[in-house]
């Protein structure tokens, strides 16, 4: 058996399949400030009945670190960086707290152009700190092609500074410092929140007397194990877009034509497309909480707008608030009674399209507000929608700007077009008939809406990763995850280690997941790093390193 289970600010969903990828049971919780308590009732719940020990693996994804981002409420980071010929750095971009630039330096070959000042990373460090930062990252602007600087700096910095220190360039290969440093950034004010949340989610299974592995979906429809997620959890930033969106596709196998999805959850609400009954992909990296970075993923876009947002009213109408300060007053007793506005479950429930918690508290609310609760709700999901709807025009006129990929191949001459829309979510099947006036579109919400996230994750299919790294100057090749290590000739080339990255892969029985599930959907290796860099001597080009990693295509079990 398998079990998929999403981890969102408002609400924890959990689907358990059988060996034959059959729904067997489904869950829905109230995520409380106890996770631990919040994972073992949901587990609990999806497993009655059931054999606990027949369960192979259990897939998790969250919103918890986007919700953070999306929120303000991430861990703050400083930056230290180090420069370099080109563009000069825009810090504003990168989300830091504060940034401090060193002296060193390196040149485009990566070599060192001006030395790193005596204390100078670690006096940094110890200004951050002061500023509030509670981790560090370091970045050098050639990085990738000589890590050495950048170390120095972590080494210094790390000494001085009580909380984690990040090389940008260990966990981020690309050349592009603007969205290396923002994908660090990200990655850092992340770190506590996943491995706590880790931590219990652990603590969870092994009260139940699970055995099953726990891997965590990353951004990109694949999976990682939980230790690859304690150290890069900004690959799994937008695993509850990829859930869902993974959810949807396979609820929607042999539809022709483009479709919206609207995953609406309590805290945010994520947008993406299916295209040609395929996810599109975003290869040179995802655009999260505002900023670009080198997160592969599926081609998502996340919004503060859920609903649990507060709707406060003003003169100028109802205005979204972008911080969920707590659940639907019909679910807050207490809140209702402090002040809080009402949200949009609430006038959901004041139009009879809801029945959440207690109608009675909800339409108080709105009373409040003015002398007509059902024309004030109506005007609540008015001006929710009519923010979805210029969020969804906003995303599509991004996809368009762009080329585009599928998980499987890149589409030429293609435009997004969408002829439907499908929402997805707790509120779904309540809004999916207001919807489509304010879309354009016709919408439907499937009977698997609310759960649709867990489904996703319990499908991904499990992608096995390589990397393999090549130094023609020093004639040695490793591929390190499948122990191997060879000589080479100084005229190995790019496209050599390519051919020999997915044949070592497939001699090691890397295809479909290690075996992990059923029969795979397709299953084609992808390249998602491949560099070669020349390295300079003094007498001119010395070699090349050069670094390649595949993985297998992101897809649905079965």
């Amino acid at each position: 058996m398998y079990l998929g289970v999403d981890v969102g600010g408002t609400h924890t969903d959990a689907v358990l399949l059988d060996g034959s990828l059959g729904l067997r049971a489904a869950a829905k919780v109230h995520t409380g400030a106890d996770l631990v308590a919040t994972l073992r009732e949901v587990l609990a719940e999806v497993l009655a009945g059931a054999d606990a020990a027949g369960v192979e693996r259990l897939t998790v994804s969250t919103t918890l670190g986007l919700n953070s981002l999306l929120t303000g409420t991430a861990d703050p980071v400083g930056l230290i960086v180090t420069g370099g010929p080109g563009l000069a750095l825009d810090p504003s971009c990168l989300g830091a707290c504060g940034v401090r630039i060193l002296t060193a330096a390196q040149d485009h070959r990566g070599a060192e152009i001006a030395p790193l000042g005596a204390g100078e990373a670690g006096e940094a460090a110890r200004g951050l700190a002061r500023e509030g930062a509670r981790a560090l990252v370091c970045g050098s602007k050639f990085g990738p092609k000589n890590p050495g600087i950048e170390e120095s700096v972590r080494a210094e910095a790390e000494a001085a500074f009580r909380g984690p220190v990040i090389a940008a360039s260990s966990l981020f290969g690309g050349l592009n410092l603007p969205r290396r440093l923002a994908s660090a950034v990200l990655n850092a004010s992340v770190l506590r929140l996943y491995g706590d949340f880790l931590g219990q989610l652990e603590e969870a299974v092994r009260s139940l007397g699970l055995a099953a592995r726990v891997l965590v979906l990353k951004s990109d429809g694949g999976v990682m194990t939980a230790g690859e997620a304690r150290r890069v959890p900004a690959a799994a930033l937008a695993a509850g877009p990829a859930a869902s969106l993974l959810g949807l596709w396979s609820l929607d196998r042999g539809r022709d034509g483009d479709v919206l999805m609207a995953d609406v959850g309590g805290t945010s609400t994520d947008l993406a497309v299916l295209s040609r009954g395929k996810p599109l992909l975003a290869p040179q990296g995802l655009r999260i909480a505002g900023r670009e970075t080198l997160v592969r993923g599926l081609l998502t876009w996340s919004l503060a707008l859920g609903g649990d947002t507060d709707l406060a009213r003003g003169p100028a109408g109802f205005v979204p608030e972008p911080r969920r300060r707590g659940p639907a007053l019909a679910l807050d007793p207490e809140g209702a009674a402090a002040g809080r506005p009402p949200t949009l479950t609430d006038a959901l429930n004041v139009l009879g399209r809801a029945e959440v918690g207690d109608p009675g508290i909800s339409r108080a609310a709105f009373r409040k507000l003015g002398a007509d609760p059902e024309v004030l709700a109506a005007e609540a999901v008015a001006v929710f929608l009519g923010r979805l709807r210029e969020a969804a025009d906003e995303f599509t006129d991004r996809v368009n700007r762009q080329p585009c990929y599928t998980v499987s191949e890149f589409l030429v001459d293609w435009r997004l077009a969408p002829a439907r829309a499908v929402l997805l979510g707790g509120p779904a099947r309540s809004l999916a008939p207001l919807a489509g006036d304010y879309l354009g579109l016709p919408v439907s919400a499937p009977p698997e809406a609310s759960y649709a996230n867990a489904l996703g994750a319990a499908l991904a299919r499990p992608t096995a990763e390589a990397e393999l790294y090549a130094d023609t100057a020093l004639e040695t090749l490793s591929i390190p995850t499948l122990n191997v290590r060879r000589r080479i000739g100084r005229d190995y080339t790019l496209e050599d280690a390519k051919r020999d990255l997915l044949e070592a892969m497939a001699g090691a029985g890397r295809g479909a997941g290690g075996g992990a599930g059923p029969a795979q959907d397709g299953g084609a290796f992808q390249f998602t790093l491949a560099e070669s860099f020349n390295q300079m001597g003094g007498r001119g080009r010395s070699g090349r390193v050069i670094r390649v990693k595949a993985q297998e295509a992101p897809g649905l079990m079965g």
